[in-house]
């Protein structure tokens, strides 16, 4: 514990020598520009001018309050008996801890873009005196920035291309490093930076252009899946394979002499070409129940604590836009739904039986079941994969969730269940003369009941009118049972 302690205090008085160092860096290099203006004007309006330029230059970010964002994940939709039936996204965020990072990808972004990073207080000095220069010069402004400069950028003070914007930058990066450990700033960044292809961090990035987990990626892939970071339009692992294949070879070479790799090593990865899978979307085992899990929770946020609106409650479920640079967090819910994953795709195996599928206009069906004990829905299958009978234009339609037909006769066997659960048999006898007037409970109007034929009469038991599929005797059923 003692320990832990004084090498916090260590780093806190580190850190405070670094902020210092760093705004005489920047003061030194903005007032180096205008000796002749200081000898002009005196001592006295010298070291105003020098003021004026460190409160210009120079924030002070002790007051600043610096915390990392949350980071986007994904949602899953699980069965009752655990089965994953797909994911609810709209930003690629799959953060994970930097002790399963695998040390190869490690040491590929910090050989692409801060190998000095365990070395250095967050602070590439040359880099700020190269932005200077241009900038006193009327030239564009230089890059180089460390990792956690790059944290600093992204999160805290934008990439104006001013002078006053890179001084910032530095200023700000070296209180995060008093704050935060190189290991904190290194995991944050590492599941934080864009990679191309909606993929937010290194184990998106992994599935994204190879569909493997990072502990399988060879040093040529993961070499080549860091280019985009600098910038992913020029480095489009798809589009441009020979420009990244010259990237991830300059990599590659960076990685062999810092150490990270031995020459042999990376001049097999070197002969390699860039090959990557097609983009592919997550897999939705019943993608039908995956929107309708979608339509429940955004339509009705309130009820499941997301939030008052259906920005709130997209934001909780999905996490961040794509686009949105200014967000941060949302996503990482698991939800779970009634579904029994063996009662649907028997469901769905029966009706693919019943209804092959076939080119032309097809005739389809749907299965629903609810369980009446507690309401919930444990089979929701339809006869055709779900949009897969669409044309041009057409959106996918859920005819066991969202289909309106009449049920017509098949709802009889309903009143024949509830029939017996209250008392009757199947020999019990009904009158089927048709047609029919009931009173029915509340209304002024007697309710007209016919069967298909119009007329007759007689009796038949439940049994039979089942059978026959007889309108008037299920009336009488539906109005001795309570409608």
């Amino acid at each position: 514990m003692d320990e832990n302690i004084h090498a916090a205090e260590r780093r806190d008085r580190r850190g405070h020598r670094l902020l210092a160092l760093t705004g005489l860096v920047v003061a030194a290099l903005l007032a180096s520009t205008w000796v002749g203006l200081f000898s002009f004007l005196g001592a006295n309006a010298a070291f105003g001018t020098a003021t004026d330029i460190q409160d210009r230059y120079i924030p002070d970010p002790g007051p600043m309050e610096l915390a990392l964002p949350n980071l986007s994940e994904l949602s899953r939709v699980y069965t009752t008996d655990g089965v994953l039936l797909g994911i609810l996204t709209e930003r690629n965020s799959q953060p994970v801890k930097l002790e399963d990072v695998p040390e190869l990808v490690i040491n590929t972004v910090l050989g692409a873009e801060d190998a000095d990073f365990f070395e250095h207080e967050g602070i590439d000095f040359s880099a700020i005196a190269r932005a200077g220069l241009a900038d006193l010069q009327g030239g564009q402004l230089q890059g180089g920035s460390t990792i956690t400069q790059q944290v600093v950028k992204q999160n805290f003070a934008g990439n104006e291309p001013t002078l006053e914007r890179k001084a910032a930058e530095a200023v700000i990066a070296a209180e995060l490093e008093r704050r935060y450990s190189k290991e904190e700033i290194l995991e944050f960044y590492m599941n934080s930076v864009f990679f191309g292809a909606n993929a937010y961090g290194v184990k998106a990035a992994a599935e994204e252009y190879y569909g493997k987990d990072l502990d399988e990626l060879t040093l040529a892939e993961a070499a080549a899946m860091v280019t985009p970071i600098r910038n992913p339009t020029l480095y489009d692992l798809r589009r441009n394979p020979e420009v990244v294949r010259r990237a991830r070879n300059a990599v590659i070479d960076n990685m062999v002499a810092e150490g990270f790799v031995t020459e042999y090593a990376a001049r097999l990865a070197k002969a390699e070409p860039v090959r990557t899978i097609p983009h592919r979307e997550f897999e939705q085992l019943v993608p039908q129940v995956i929107k309708a899990v979608n339509d429940e929770i955004l339509n009705n946020p309130a009820r499941y604590n997301l939030g008052e609106t259906f920005t709130d409650a997209k934001r909780s479920i999905f996490g961040c836009p794509a686009y949105d640079t200014e967000c941060e967090g949302g996503g990482g819910l698991n939800v779970t739904v009634t579904l029994d994953f063996a009662l649907q795709n028997e469901a769905t195996r029966i009706l693919r039986n019943w209804f092959p599928p076939g080119p032309g206009v097809r005739p389809t069906g749907a299965i629903a079941m609810v369980e009446n004990a507690t309401g919930a829905i444990r089979v929701m299958a339809g006869g055709l994969e779900f949009g897969d009978d669409l044309e041009a234009g057409q959106r996918p339609y859920d005819l066991a969730g969202k289909g309106r037909q009449n049920p017509g006769s098949a709802f009889k066997p309903i009143g024949l269940a509830a029939a017996l659960e209250n008392g009757w048999t199947l020999r019990s006898y009904w009158d089927w003369t048709s047609p029919q007037e009931l009173d029915f409970p509340g209304s002024s109007k007697p309710w007209k009941c016919n069967n298909f034929s119009r007329s007759g009469s007689g009796i038949r038991t439940l049994e039979s009118a089942l059978v026959a599929s007889t309108n008037t005797v299920f009336c009488q059923v539906s109005l001795a049972v309570g409608p």
